[in-house]
């Protein structure tokens, strides 16, 4: 009893500690108005002596210490320490299936960095795979990602292949890889709304449902960005500015009302490239 209760008490302690030092500096002025720049990051072997080997504890305080840091972001550091983090979680606990589909949701939120940040994603997903070779789950994740957020066919049915190989992977994978596998222009909207409905009918607890729900609403806003895209570029060629508002383009007749993403929120217009843009709020806590 005596093993447990001192690693846990030393635990507090320095949870503690932490928390009054963190006070302390935000009586300073600092560059980041937030104050929560991470001056230093420990690496895994540092934690684990620091923690008297409770790896999996640590690794789960650091995932809920990124879910709400990440969730407060300014634009200007969306992605800081993003990889570094994530990457020092799963170092702690390699089979940290949350750590590994969160952390490379966040990482696929819009940038202007999407190259960079869609490497990041697969290395991520690429480590989770090596630690869960038989996680068919996590690569079925993988190239749905792949599909719907970067439109990267070949990385999805390298991750669709890797989950189909996984035995007592669900059959439906194995069907639809092989309808895609042999479809040169990959699968059809209707197909794949078919795929995330059918495993969503599967779903047995709430947060499989958020990531269907969050797949779903990819699919229609990846869809519906596509068709307005070309839209807002042909008012920019014939304007010479962007539009402000739907409303300017409706007003013209070219569209009929304002667009909306699948929860019927209206799709925002972003200024800067002229594209149309789905606010997704799906959360998976």
């Amino acid at each position: 009893m005596k093993r447990v209760a001192l690693p846990l008490c030393a635990i507090v302690v320095l949870l503690a500690g932490a928390v009054v030092s963190e006070r302390a500096l935000q009586r300073f002025e600092r560059a980041d108005p937030l104050g929560r720049e991470l001056l230093y990051l420990p690496s895994a072997e540092m934690l684990e002596l620091t923690s008297l080997g409770n790896r999996g504890l640590v690794a789960d305080l650091l995932y809920l210490w990124s879910i709400q840091y990440y969730s407060k972001y300014q634009p200007h550091e969306r992605f800081l320490y993003l990889e570094t983090v994530y990457g020092l979680i799963t170092d702690l606990d390699p089979l940290y299936y949350d750590a590994y589909r969160v952390g490379a949701l966040i990482m696929q939120l819009p940038t202007t960095e999407e190259a960079e940040h869609k490497a990041a994603v697969i290395r991520l997903f690429d480590k989770a795979l090596r630690n869960m070779p038989d996680n068919w789950e996590i690569a079925e994740a993988a190239g749905w990602d792949m599909y719907i957020r970067y439109r990267d066919k070949p990385e999805a049915l390298r991750y669709f292949g890797s989950a189909a190989a996984v035995p007592g992977s669900p059959h439906r994978i194995k069907r639809f890889l092989a309808v895609w596998s042999n479809d040169e222009e990959g699968w059809s909207f209707d197909d794949a709304l078919a795929y995330w409905k059918e495993v969503r009918g599967e779903a047995e607890n709430a947060y499989d449902l958020a990531v269907c729900d969050k797949q779903i609403y990819r699919l229609f806003a990846s869809r519906d960005e596509g068709t307005l895209g070309p839209v807002l570029q042909q008012w920019k060629f014939g304007h010479g500015i962007c539009p402000d508002s739907w409303q300017q383009i409706i007003d013209a007749g070219w569209l009929r009302e304002v667009p909306t993403d699948y929860f019927g929120q209206p799709y925002r217009i972003l200024p800067e490239s002229c594209t149309a843009h789905a606010i997704e709020d799906v959360r998976i806590d």
